[in-house]
């Protein structure tokens, strides 16, 4: 018997986990199960939606004497997609999702990716859902009607594309595509969600169960992000402020009235396949990597300059850095750096009594991890103040959780029964941090 009569965004709570975890044997508390994990909330999502081609990986067998086919037989991998929309906040969900902290400009914003980062490259997804006409957030009714709650879970996700989108009237936002290996459904959550992740072979061997905390709306520091906290600058211009007779022309960067900003990172997968084993040897991000940025703006000043300096010139390689800032007030809450930029086109439209409008297109290639003349940096909020100070936390033998930080005011991943964490973080976190003590 249907206990919905349908599903609606009230439902609906979203959490982030590491692939694999360890269960500790070693230490004082070798006994102690320690292999329950807890998922990381990721905040602000206003839409998800996935697909499952089952008919994708599969191929008909047939032969003379028969019209229909006689079997099928499954040659590749089924690879579901999920994708994500939320409202750009102060870099938790980014960090999160495995990109990296640059820091200003110490590594790329996907050096984990790019290095393969088993702890980092990967996800698991959980999208959960409760009693109709309850909100997800109604912390009181988590716990007591767990067995209301389904689930879905999405195993070994890898990100295929980044984007952020910031323009006049809306509210900046963030989506994602996402491609996972598996796909759970679960009805109840009582005690606990085995790990969706798959081995080679296709099958669920890593150990270790989810738990769920009771989702909130998130100690972010405001609600979202306006349009009048961003701004788009040009460091080094080395484009629109040639002198004549090396430059190109077109608009001057310097005093654009800028209408939208885009960032766009592409990271498609190449599908190594191996005999022997059922899934892809390995998916590894195929190269290069060109990251754009779209600017869409009304037209005030033109520069001096002429295209035959591109042909015959060097004109056409001149470069500028596009610093994207975020505020929230005064505190920078993301800043995103495309450096070493190439202006890929401009395209000039005007109609009668229209502003004329320029679209420009600017592109940069993905250098090596710790490369900084090139690439995507970014930078989120940083320090108690706001909400996060760093995404992962290294633990014994080398194995990686997520964490919200010190200042814990988000959904701390917690390691149950892990009594040594406050020393893995490097120093004593106050109570209330979200992490088991010493028992």
């Amino acid at each position: 018997m249907a206990t919905r009569t349908r599903v609606i965004s009230q439902s609906k709570a979203v959490y982030v986990t590491p692939t694999g975890w360890d269960i500790f044997h070693t230490g004082t508390n070798s006994s102690r199960d320690r292999q329950t994990i807890s998922g990381h909330q990721l905040h602000r999502i206003d839409n998800a939606s996935f697909e499952i081609d089952l008919a994708g990986s599969r191929q008909d067998v047939r032969e003379f004497g028969q019209l229909a086919r006689i079997s099928t037989v499954r040659l590749s991998e089924i690879d579901p997609t999920l994708s994500l929309g939320y409202f750009l906040g102060n870099g938790e969900n980014e960090l999160a999702l495995g990109f990296d902290n640059s820091s200003g400009a110490d590594t790329q914003m996907i050096s984990s990716i790019i290095n393969e980062d088993p702890t980092q490259s990967q996800r698991n997804i959980f999208i959960a859902t409760v009693k109709e006409g309850e909100d997800a957030f109604t912390s009181s009714k988590w716990n007591t009607e767990e067995d209301s709650h389904d689930v879905i879970g999405f195993g070994n996700c890898f990100i295929n594309s980044y984007s952020v989108n910031l323009s006049v009237g809306e509210i900046p936002r963030v989506d994602l595509e996402v491609q996972a290996s598996n796909v759970v459904f679960w009805t109840g959550c009582q005690s606990g969600l085995f790990n969706p992740s798959l081995d080679l072979e296709g099958e669920r061997t890593h150990s270790g169960l989810v738990l769920l905390p009771p989702p909130d709306t998130g100690e972010v520091g405001h609600a979202v992000l306006r349009p009048h906290d961003v701004s788009v600058s040009f460091v080094d211009d080395q484009i629109s402020n040639l002198t004549s007779g090396t430059a190109i022309g077109g608009v001057n960067f310097a005093t654009m009235p800028i209408q939208s900003c885009s960032i766009d990172v592409p990271l498609a997968r190449e599908v190594i396949e191996s005999l022997g084993t059922e899934r892809a040897y390995a998916k590894p991000v195929q190269f290069p990597i060109d990251v754009t940025v779209n600017i869409s703006s009304l037209v005030n000043e033109y520069t001096t300059g002429a295209l035959e300096f591109a042909l015959t010139g060097s004109a056409g390689n001149k470069t500028t850095n596009i610093d994207i800032e975020v505020k929230d007030g005064t505190k920078v809450r993301n800043k995103f750096v495309l450096t070493g930029a190439l202006l890929d086109s401009q395209s000039f439209s005007q109609g009668l009594d229209d502003n004329e409008t320029v679209d420009l297109t600017f592109s940069a290639q993905i250098g090596g991890a710790s490369t900084t003349d090139q690439g995507l940096m970014f930078t989120a909020a940083t320090g108690a103040d706001d909400g996060i100070s760093g995404v992962f936390l290294t633990g014994m033998d080398g194995t990686s959780y997520i964490v919200s930080g010190a200042a814990a005011l988000d959904q701390p991943i917690e390691v149950q029964g892990w009594a040594d964490v406050e020393d893995l973080a490097g120093g004593s976190l106050p109570d209330g941090d979200g992490y088991p003590d010493e028992p």
